[in-house]
């Protein structure tokens, strides 16, 4: 986990930046997943990425998670009375990137244009 201010301060005022910290965080538990699907809500997003759950976060988290849902990249699971859950499986461009960032490229929509930016310059 991060867990730092910089990232907790910049979430509020950087969409971007948060986009890719989601991404991030999400190419992370992929990483160190062994099976072939994960699932997840927002706050375990915050909470992995070390940032604030506080309403308002959680609920941009879960726009950049709509936008992946729309992009074919995240998978909308169920609707629960703790949040949406979402799941990525194998079959998703996100978890090739994930697995090797050499397949980063294909990760093309235009959404994700500034997280593949900021991924290639690291």
């Amino acid at each position: 986990m991060q867990g730092n201010s910089i990232v907790s301060s910049t979430v509020y005022r950087d969409y971007d930046e948060l986009k890719y910290v989601v991404v991030k965080t999400i190419m992370r538990l992929i990483k160190k997943t062994k099976g072939s699907v994960i699932t997840f809500t927002a706050k375990k997003i915050a909470v992995h990425a070390g940032i604030p759950t506080h309403p308002v976060v959680l609920t941009l988290i879960k726009d950049v998670l709509d936008n992946l849902t729309q992009e074919g990249y995240v998978k909308r699971m169920a609707k629960t009375s703790h949040g949406t859950k979402y799941m990525i499986g194998i079959s998703s461009p996100l978890w090739r990137a994930s697995k090797d960032e050499s397949f980063i490229h294909m990760l093309s929509s235009p959404y994700l244009k500034t997280v593949v930016m900021k991924i290639n310059k690291k």
